[in-house]
């Protein structure tokens, strides 16, 4: 008997032990059951979105019998998608710390998920919209009915009725939000215009979308996510008044007298402490980012130093394998190129092979005046920089490819802290910092500027999508912003051009600019100690600015 009572016990702490073994290996809440029709047996690759890096796998299913399960821990919900590995399957669905089911279908379109309340909202929403989208035209045919307009009037009553669609469209989601109160998927219909180029639209007029949102779904990580988002905005939209009260009021013209035309090739402008330019020329950074992949023809890249009057007085070439695309000058009147680096990389995609150039990182290059290179070091954390800024002992880079800003010691490259909850667009990210050691970014792709401090608390933010004075236009606009010593912000909008002067009279227009670039192309824009503005087109060179007399 004694042995027997023994051998339960030793036979109990096994089963705990093995229970203990298991509940080690549970990774969290999420816990989903599929079925796949299209294959057997094979593995499948579950990846999740992440900003500034892309698609990251974080687990590989094995399929048997047409069946597998997931586990993983998920506290705020993501997009999860899942591929066949040397397959075409796949599916992409919103994953929670829920049980949930899937049955797969035989393509993307034709899987079955529910089990989580945000894919089970997805889910509601997805049926509602293909019920309104029975009497209305979808966003894919919103460019087609355009183009293929024969005549101006034609493409003007296409252009009013796609107005007319969207505006309809608009109404429809925010309908559904106000009629689907515990439905927390309606949390993501404001999250995108918040946080995307999709709107533009202030926080005040968003709020009004986010009010019939239930109490009792508040407390869901996604739907607080949304509000927390929100109420900053609520905060710091309505900061531009104080952050313009101490500047002077003035109004700009273009000097006439610049002979700055002949500098067409300018991609991006710093200035020295003798306020002469110093202009990095013979690059493009967005056709780069815009070769889908493609290996881009090199071309030389030159350092112009440029006086006051548009002579230039010398150049050095950067002898740099890789893209040099911006620059920067420190109170030493050193001199700051990011380069990016690439190199070739293969990628598999629904069974398909293909080789593409992808970035490999950042080098800074630092130069005195006479082109004498004195060090050089990797910059630890940006893929391809759109923007920099010397602030004191700090280096600012603006990181287009990972939506984020890094900023570094000057002296060797080493980080110190990084500013997210940044919104490129058209391969555009620019900044500027005050004496005050403001970080103003040129957030194009919401249509607003947002101002924060080295921390990345933000301190206010300014614009909407919009004709209006106060409004920014375009695509996606501001593309650059500037700071002045007087403490006016100048903000620099594309397609059509519009530079504008925030001072505590509100927004003047600087009247007598030309177009400076065809299509969603940045402009540079830097400050003198004399509040003079110069502006570099590819088209119209280099333009200068200055306060009427």
């Amino acid at each position: 008997m004694k042995q027997f009572v023994a051998g339960l016990l030793v036979l109990t702490v096994v089963l705990s032990a093995c229970n203990a073994k298991k509940e080690e290996i549970k990774k969290g809440g999420f816990n989903l059951n599929g079925t796949v029709s299209t294959f057997a047996e094979g593995k499948i690759v579950a990846s999740v979105y992440k900003d500034g890096v892309g698609n990251v796998a974080i687990d590989t299913l094995e399929v048997k019998e047409g069946k597998f399960s997931m586990n993983h821990d998920f506290p705020m919900p993501e997009e999860l998608t899942l591929e066949q590995l040397d397959g075409e399957w796949g599916a992409r669905f919103w994953a929670e710390n829920a049980d949930m089911t899937m049955l797969g279908g035989k393509d993307w379109r034709d899987n079955q998920v529910s089990g989580g309340p945000m894919q089970d909202g997805a889910n509601q929403y997805r049926k509602a919209s293909a019920e309104f989208f029975k009497t209305h035209m979808s966003p894919y045919e919103y460019s087609s009915l355009v183009y293929q307009a024969k005549t101006e009037k034609e493409k003007k009553e296409a252009e009013e009725k796609v107005k007319k669609e969207k505006l309809a469209h608009l109404d429809f989601q925010k309908n559904f939000i106000k009629n689907n109160p515990t439905n927390p998927y309606g949390a993501d219909l404001i999250w995108v215009r918040l946080t995307s180029k999709t709107g533009g639209e202030s926080a005040a007029y968003l709020k009004t979308w986010a009010d019939p949102i239930d109490p009792s779904i508040r407390n869901h990580p996604y739907v607080a996510k949304m509000f927390n988002m929100l109420n900053m905005m609520l905060e710091t939209e309505a900061g531009l008044d104080k952050f313009v009260a101490n500047a002077e009021s003035v109004s700009y013209k273009v000097d006439q007298n610049f002979k700055g035309a002949v500098h067409t090739n300018v991609s991006y402008l710093s200035i020295f402490k003798d306020n002469n330019l110093c202009a990095l020329t013979g690059t493009n950074l967005h056709d780069n980012y815009n070769s889908h992949g493609k290996e881009v023809e090199k071309t030389k890249t030159f350092v112009q130093i440029i006086s006051t009057d548009g002579a230039e007085l010398s150049r050095f070439e950067v002898q740099e394998d890789g893209l040099p695309s911006t620059i920067a000058v420190d109170d030493q009147d050193q001199i700051y190129i990011c380069v990016g680096k690439q190199k070739k990389e293969t990628r598999k995609f629904r069974g398909r092979t293909s080789t593409y150039m992808a970035p490999a990182g950042v080098k800074c290059l630092v130069y005195n005046k006479k082109g004498d290179l004195l060090k050089e070091f990797m910059l630890k954390g940006v893929k391809q920089a759109s923007g920099s800024r010397i602030y004191e002992d700090k280096l600012l880079v603006s990181d287009v490819g990972s939506q984020l800003m890094q900023i570094y010691k000057k002296e060797d490259g080493t980080p110190v802290t990084k500013l997210g909850d940044l919104r490129p667009c058209c391969s555009i990210l620019d900044f500027d910092v005050d004496k005050k050691g403001n970080i103003i970014v040129a957030n194009l792709g919401s249509f607003r500027v947002d101002a924060y401090d080295f921390s990345g608390k933000k301190l206010v933010s300014f614009g909407q999508r919009g004709k209006g004075i106060n409004d920014f236009w375009s695509c996606c606009n501001p593309v650059s912003v500037r700071k002045l010593d007087n403490n006016c912000v100048i903000t620099v909008e594309k397609t059509p051009t519009r530079i504008k002067v925030y001072s505590k009279d509100g927004a003047q227009p600087i009247e007598g600019i030309d177009e400076l670039v065809d299509g969603c192309f940045h402009i540079p824009v830097i400050s003198d100690s004399q509040n003079n503005i110069y502006l570099a087109s590819p088209n119209k060179g280099l333009v200068k600015c200055v306060i009427k007399g």
